[in-house]
């Protein structure tokens, strides 16, 4: 499955040298006591197959916001070196705002591990639009208009998607590399190694599911930039002798999707079976090839699932190795227009329901969200939901937990939307991770005259411990988000 996750988690691994305004969320100040200081310290290294790469914080800004008890916050800066550690001194004791370059966390402690982990290689090379495959592969399944053709390689996270003609039992031509998504150029020499497979589609309970039928592992091969790569073999037939149980709860889901917001309307509903190449300990934390699907195809797709439903049984073959763990992915995606302040045009904003669950279902066990929304989000006590003017530059922001599931934490991210020639532009402004339920904007980070739209996501990881690793993962992962009206200052 193409990591769908790996864009907007990618942002907060990699510090950008921006000196943005922060968040902090809302504390109680206890007045009556003195706080101690100490220094905080702490580092900011990805793990990836390759070794740990630290994060150059030695050229951003480092920083501690403390709330000051009269709604505004003192700013104690710190410092960063190049080899992901920071520190930042005489910091008052309890909750605080870490800003390392634009992440921002809200904790209370005093060694902050911003450490993450990627099942990929960190050295990738992006391949340039020049750069092409050309396919000569026989022995396709007669191709049918919903069948996938998928290539991926874990090592370097590409995950590319082709459509063939129907009715055809060889795929030939050549074509785009960067086909769906931006996709690192192949390097044998540093273990880059591909899977091609045919997920052809077979009709379950009257819906066009798709599951492995093809695969050929072609041989390691090298690119360069704006080069062609030849490659031709004969797909192997993989025996059907696995079956996933199509059991979902598709009326529950939606929900959950629509009640992002209450203009929300739901454009896709997926789920699908994958095959991990490694421990999923850490999370799903690369592309995955696919083995059972449903509306994989960026080239068509089915109805959306609607209702809760057991379709049966989808019959499918694995050509990876019994070590290789299998896990479940769910999302449901819903989105709301919006129109910037003075614009003609507006554009969607999207919203999701997404999980990843290694505990498959069963006919008596389906998938269904494992967290729901927030719920009770208000903006300065008012409507969330609703547009509203003169909210101010420092408007605060608060939520109940969700009535499905139990959130680890939470992140609010913040979206500028302006009008640049009639049309509404987005802006991502900033997000900020937290446990707690509150979020105050302070000063310099809304402007005036613009327009603005806030995400509170639930976030749900069963094991982490968010105080000692909040940008960890685990085997199980899920959010929901929830998406507020237009807000102006």
């Amino acid at each position: 499955m193409r990591t769908r996750r790996l864009a907007h988690l990618s942002a907060v691994i990699v510090m950008a040298a921006l000196a943005l305004p922060c968040l902090l969320a809302a504390q109680e100040d206890d007045k009556s006591l003195t706080p101690t200081t100490r220094t905080v310290t702490g580092t900011e290294i990805v793990h990836y197959k390759n070794g740990p790469s630290p994060v150059d914080l030695s050229a951003v800004t480092v920083a501690a916001y403390v709330p000051n008890g009269s709604g505004g916050y003192n700013v104690i800066s710190g410092t960063g070196t190049s080899a992901g550690t920071f520190s930042i001194s005489n910091v008052p004791s309890g909750f605080y705002l870490l800003q390392l370059g634009s992440s921002y966390l809200v904790t209370s402690n005093t060694v902050v591990d911003e450490d993450s982990s990627w099942d990929l290689r960190s050295n990738g090379v992006v391949a340039d639009s020049s750069t092409t495959l050309t396919f000569d592969l026989a022995n396709l399944d007669s191709w049918q208009s919903t069948d996938v053709f998928e290539m991926v390689c874990p090592n370097n996270s590409a995950f590319e998607e082709y459509d063939g003609t129907i009715g055809e039992t060889t795929f030939a031509g050549t074509f785009p590399y960067d086909s769906v998504i931006t996709a690192d150029l192949s390097d044998a020499s540093q273990g880059d190694r591909y899977v091609i497979t045919q997920l052809s589609t077979q009709t379950i309970g009257g819906l066009p599911f798709t599951s492995a039928a093809r695969a050929f592992f072609p041989p390691g091969f090298i690119q360069a930039q704006g080069s062609d790569t030849q490659i031709s073999g004969t797909l192997a037939t993989l025996p059907q002798t696995y079956e996933f149980e199509a059991n979902v709860n598709g009326a529950e889901l939606t929900a959950q999707a629509l009640a992002a917001n209450p203009n929300a309307t739901l454009v896709g509903t997926n789920f699908v079976l994958d095959a991990y190449p490694g421990s999923v300990a850490k999370g799903e934390r690369t592309a995955t090839p696919d083995l059972v699907g449903y509306n994989l195809s960026f080239f068509t797709a089915g109805p959306n699932i609607t209702s809760n439903r057991d379709f049966g049984k989808v019959s499918y073959g694995n050509p990876f190795p019994a070590t290789w763990p299998l896990f479940d992915i769910y999302f449901w995606t819903a989105m709301t227009n919006f129109l910037a302040p003075g614009a003609t045009n507006s554009i969607p904003l999207f919203t999701s329901v997404e999980g990843y669950n290694t505990a498959l279902p069963t006919s008596t066990s389906p998938i269904r969200p494992l967290v729901g929304v927030v719920t009770s989000p208000t903006i300065n006590g008012r409507n969330f939901f609703a547009n509203q003017t003169r909210v101010g530059l420092t408007p605060t922001l608060k939520w109940s937990p969700p009535s499905v599931g139990k959130a680890t934490f939470y992140d609010v991210k913040i979206i500028q939307l302006s009008d640049v020639g009639g049309n509404t532009v987005e802006t991502s402004v900033t997000t900020v991770r937290t446990q707690n339920r509150g979020l105050t904007i302070p000063q310099g980070l809304l402007s005036a005259g613009q327009g603005y739209a806030f995400v509170i996501r639930s976030w749900y990881i069963p094991g982490l411990n968010f105080a000692k690793t909040p940008f960890g993962s685990g085997p199980v992962s899920a959010f929901t988000d929830v998406i507020s009206g237009l807000m102006q200052p």
